[in-house]
């Protein structure tokens, strides 16, 4: 990989994470991290009406939000989640890479609802995830209408949907996810709300 290359790929990633969780405080980041997952999660819902009842049958959910950067053969993006298991929260930061054929720029929400007891660990003591991805999607400025292959998959007691909030992008990607628990206290990102 060219220098040049390296260093628009990390600052996408920066980019990325640093959309999410504002404020200045861990607190203030925690209320933001809810706030903009529950809206990703209203629009979720919107587009996948089968999500709520995943989510009510589940044994704990996340909602994720963030973005992803597409560029020729390399994808990167990254934002925050917030896990919700008997009704207690906590936050986690995720960072995702790819390969494949790509270009564009996307903001995108997903949920993810554990139905099954050792999902729900797999994601809290690994957190890793790798899935594939064939995507075209747009959203259209003027209409807020989206023509996009939303998706809804269920493997392995995961049942996961997401959706394209804004931006255009095309590609066939083979994604990896990485998770961090956070309490936004030793966070990297210090924006003012």
């Amino acid at each position: 990989m060219t220098k040049s290359l390296s260093i628009i790929v990390l600052l996408t990633a920066i980019l990325g994470l640093s959309a999410c969780a504002t404020g200045n405080t861990p607190e203030a980041k925690k209320a933001n991290a809810r706030k903009e997952t529950q809206e990703a999660l209203a629009e979720i819902y919107k587009e996948h009406p089968a999500a709520r009842t995943a989510v009510n049958q589940s044994v704990g959910y996340v909602v994720c939000s963030g973005s992803n950067s597409y560029l020729f053969a390399l994808s990167t993006g990254g934002g925050i989640c917030v896990l919700t298991e008997g009704g207690q929260k906590s936050y986690y930061r995720f960072a995702t890479g790819g390969v494949g054929a790509g270009i564009g720029w996307k903001q995108m929400a997903y949920v993810q609802a554990f139905i099954k007891r050792d999902a729900l660990t797999r994601f809290k003591e690994s957190g890793y995830e790798g899935q594939a991805q064939a995507e075209a999607s747009a959203k259209y400025e003027d209409k807020g209408d989206q023509a996009s292959a939303n998706q809804s998959v269920d493997i392995n007691g995961v049942k996961t949907y997401q959706v394209n909030l804004m931006g255009a992008a095309a590609q066939a990607t083979v994604q990896g996810y990485k998770y961090w628990k956070t309490d936004f206290s030793e966070d990297f990102m210090q924006k003012s709300e």
